[in-house]
């Protein structure tokens, strides 16, 4: 309240006392003269009372502001400011509404607006199309009731930034790929998209290289025959040793590569056979590899140690199980220098998980290159290069295997003290002897 309107107050207040005071002087009743004229000002206010119920009643318009002034003037001036600051602020968000409904309306994918009850609040043309959803008539359901598939519910019931991969519920031969965003606890955005012609050239590509491979492989054959015959010929001019030596090596890299692109193949097409449940004794099989490792270590440039749990099995298939082993057990002997130490260990964790580790004490590798092992052909410069004789495959190989027996594979690394492989096999697929 300014200080006109408390002016204002503070004398009608004087002079009702002074009408009080008056009157008492008049008629000699003061009392009742000073309680007539407090209860003239209490019906006065209950009146300006009645007057701004009623005009905010009516929608507080302007042309019909009663007439008042101090304290009363200064309410109805505020009332009308916050009315007005109401309508910028509304007529602000009608604009950022439609601003974001035209953004949503403009994006090439299916977008849906979920509630916290993942009940649909607004979507876009695409959704139409996509999910056959109707807004009209789907408004307000839960998603989950109109796309009834099992990938969906887990999507909404553990939600993460994830994408999955469906068959749409409408036509098995278009694949989506949806994807949940919080955007607060009772905000969420599904994305659908359209990925059919992605997944058709994705599978190409693995035809491809699984047919190229396959038809490679024969010649390959044949040639690395010639090869050796010619090197075993004792009428071979030495001028021509080094040639045929280096020739012969490359063929026996090449064969090696188009293996590991056949299992790279069965693995992404096929997955695991049917002996997926097999109970393997990964300590005999850690054991057997070491053992063969150690015997083409020359000059004993690296130890191995072992710690491994004989009574700990593995359900899984026991030659990806052991490509595995192998893999980063030969990685680990191959791309560190002399001296190394390379730990080997097979053991279960409190949560009953098992896990198998392979630590070195080598080089290390730069955190930048860490998320990209996996990937196929790809190599760290200088300590994992093509000298070492590897394919390039056998991480993404350890990788597509990790997975299909539902497992997870952690990297951890550090410049200079040595770089650990962990393999997280779940309990499901733990047993003991």
């Amino acid at each position: 309240m300014d200080r006109e309107s408390k002016s204002t107050e503070i004398w009608r207040i004087i002079f009702v006392l002074l009408a009080g005071i008056a009157g008492g002087i008049v008629t000699g009743y003061w009392e009742m003269s000073l309680i007539v004229a407090l209860a003239a000002y209490i019906a006065w206010l209950l009146y300006k009372l009645q007057q701004l119920h009623v005009w905010l009643k009516d929608g507080a318009k302007p042309l019909h502001v009663p007439d008042s002034d101090g304290a009363w003037e200064h309410i109805t001036q505020q009332i009308q400011y916050t009315q007005r600051k109401s309508a910028q602020r509304k007529k602000s968000m009608s604009k950022l509404l439609k601003r974001f409904q035209g953004i949503i309306k403009s994006l090439p994918y299916a977008t849906v607006v979920l509630n916290g009850n993942n009940e649909i609040d607004w979507a876009n043309k695409a959704s139409m199309q996509l999910l056959r959803l109707d807004l009209k008539k789907d408004r307000g359901q839960r998603i989950d009731n109109l796309i009834r598939m099992p990938e969906v519910q887990r999507l909404l019931t553990k939600y993460s930034e994830k994408e999955i991969e469906i068959n749409s519920p409408y036509n098995e031969q278009i694949k989506l790929s949806l994807q949940l965003i919080p955007v607060h606890s009772d905000l969420k955005l599904l994305i659908a998209r359209d990925i059919s012609e992605q997944v058709r050239l994705q599978q190409m590509r693995k035809n491809f290289i699984a047919n190229a491979s396959h038809e490679l492989r024969t010649p390959l054959t044949v040639i690395a025959g010639y090869l050796e015959i010619i090197q075993d010929d004792a009428s071979l001019p030495e001028h021509l040793e080094p040639a045929v030596t280096s020739a012969a090596e490359q063929s026996a890299r090449m064969q090696m590569i188009i293996e590991d692109l056949l299992t790279l193949s069965r693995l992404e097409n096929v997955g695991l056979s049917k002996n997926q449940d097999q109970v393997l004794s990964v300590a005999s099989i850690i054991n057997s590899i070491c053992n063969s490792e150690a015997q083409l270590i020359s000059n004993d440039t690296h130890k191995i140690i072992l710690d491994t749990d004989p009574d700990l099995n593995l359900k899984g298939v026991e030659v990806d199980i052991t490509s595995v082993c192998v893999n980063l057990i030969h990685n680990a002997i191959r791309h560190t220098p002399v001296g190394t130490e390379v730990h080997v260990t097979w053991k279960q964790l409190a949560t009953n998980e098992a896990c198998f580790i392979v630590r070195d004490t080598g080089n290390g590798i730069p955190a930048e290159h860490i998320p990209r092992l996996t990937e196929r052909f790809y190599r760290v410069d200088q300590g994992r290069s093509k000298g070492k004789g590897g394919t390039g495959l056998g991480m993404a190989i350890v990788l597509h295997i990790v997975q299909l027996h539902e497992a997870s594979l952690l990297i951890n690394s550090t410049v200079g003290e040595g770089t650990t492989f962990t393999v997280f096999f779940p309990a499901i697929r733990v047993s003991r002897s």
